[in-house]
């Protein structure tokens, strides 16, 4: 299956039923083909059986389309093959992720992508600690969520830094992503979330979101 076959099939599988609910879920903010993500891993499970030499562009061409799907088709894609992306993708991947940027396919790119780059690659890692001084909400989402999938090796300096530097922004998306990261941490280290909610003021979102595995 090509690139062209696989963005086809996508077309061709899609339904109105499920098209107007999808948009409405993202506040009629962008256009979907109506494709349920049962039906999207299994076209990708097809494309990826013939799929032999990846390539950035590859992804960037799907994330470059106007219907939703695509985007999360070119995360798929990139999260496959992220051992084979280095430091000097990070620029186009953070490209990616401020196109039409929003928490779907943030929290797609940010810890599943962007992630495992930094634990391959220090100088990702060091680029990904600069967002978190960046004005973009985004940007500090990422800066915040990169390490979700990271368990014990959690940089807690790095964490730490993130969620006090943007724990003032009132932000909802930046809010909800410090009390999702600190939620996630929590089951592996309870203790340091706990110490940290006594250290730091957050917002009481973010408390809420964090609060539930202690």
């Amino acid at each position: 299956m090509t690139l062209e076959e696989l963005k086809e099939r996508l077309k061709e599988i899609g339904t109105e039923k499920n098209r107007l609910p999808m948009e409405k879920y993202m506040r009629n903010q962008f256009s979907f083909l109506g494709v349920k993500t049962p039906e999207r891993k299994d076209v990708m499970k097809e494309f990826l059986k013939t799929y032999e030499t990846f390539q950035l562009e590859d992804a960037e061409k799907l994330y470059g389309e106007r219907e939703r799907e695509f985007k999360y088709c070119a995360i798929h894609l990139m999260t496959k093959y992220v051992k084979e992306l280095g430091h000097e993708d990070t620029k186009r991947i953070l490209a990616l992720a401020l196109t039409e940027p929003w928490w779907d396919t943030i929290d797609g790119i940010a810890p599943s992508v962007l992630g495992p780059m930094a634990l391959q690659d220090e100088r990702v890692k060091r680029t990904l600690q600069g967002l978190i001084y960046e004005e973009n909400i985004w940007l500090k989402r990422i800066s915040i969520l990169f390490q979700l999938k990271y368990k014990k090796q959690t940089d807690e300096a790095l964490l730490t830094e993130a969620i006090v530097h943007n724990a003032d922004t009132r932000e909802f998306f930046v809010d909800k992503a410090i009390g999702w990261a600190l939620r996630e941490y929590s089951k592996t280290r309870p203790e340091f979330v706990r110490e940290f909610l006594v250290a730091h003021r957050l917002s009481s979102l973010s408390v809420r979101e964090c609060s539930k595995y202690l």
